[in-house]
């Protein structure tokens, strides 16, 4: 017999051979230890009563699959998504010609504010299916300082692309773009190790990041505000 098992690190969900009953060992997944149930302790489902055509006998036996998505997450990261967007409006009121740049303290907190956001927003679209749902503080934790390094890294790369790569003629483009490529190379890496995620998927959660940039900046007036 099969037993169930969820990883307290990165709660997926498994299945060991009864043999290992009581033991404990690696998480496949994210090496956590856990200590597998002891057979005493599992819950056996029995076969539900069918019809001769093989349907359930009854229809409320039958139940919806458990949802993967966290409505605490889900509540936290649309919430900081539009706390940015609305700081984008601001930023936008605030400029006084259409010459002058975003600076001070309200581009640091709109790029917060969207990375916390789409951190978490990210997480809940890619992390798999079979994780299962952990309201706690630890996961919120963890989206949330991801969110705050990619803000933090947006207006390190702004800094720099106004202050090192612009020249009186203009911006040096080629840099800039090689500094973009490959910070969000680097920074693919951080969710794909924090949440157990393949590299791809750490890329797409970047540029889930990006794309709220992208958003914020048109509100604030220029696109090319996404990168100063």
């Amino acid at each position: 017999m099969a037993i169930d098992v969820i990883c307290t690190g990165c709660h997926k969900r498994f299945q060991v051979s009864d043999q290992y009953a009581g033991q404990k060992g690696p998480c496949p997944g994210c090496k956590t230890i856990i200590e597998i149930p002891r057979l005493e302790g599992v819950v056996v489902v029995h076969e539900r009563e069918t019809t001769s055509t093989g349907a359930p006998a009854k229809l409320d036996s039958i139940r919806r699959q458990q949802t993967t998505v966290s409505k605490l997450e889900l509540v936290i990261s649309t919430s900081c998504i539009l706390c940015g967007l609305i700081l984008a409006f601001i930023v936008r009121t605030s400029l006084p010609d259409e010459n002058s740049t975003p600076s001070g303290l309200l581009p640091w907190l709109a790029g917060i504010a969207l990375g916390a956001g789409t951190s978490l927003l990210g997480y809940i679209v890619l992390r798999p299916q079979d994780t299962e749902i952990a309201n706690n503080r630890t996961t919120l934790l963890k989206g949330i300082l991801i969110g705050v390094s990619y803000g933090v890294l947006w207006r390190i790369f702004g800094y720099v692309v106004v202050e090192i790569l612009t020249e009186s003629d203009g911006v040096i483009l080629p840099a800039v773009i090689i500094l973009a490529l490959a910070i969000v190379g680097v920074a693919s890496f951080v969710p794909a190790f924090v949440f157990n995620l393949e590299y791809m998927q750490g890329f797409v959660h970047v540029f889930l990041f990006i794309a709220s940039l992208a958003i914020y900046a048109l509100i604030a007036g220029k696109i090319a505000f996404i990168a100063c």
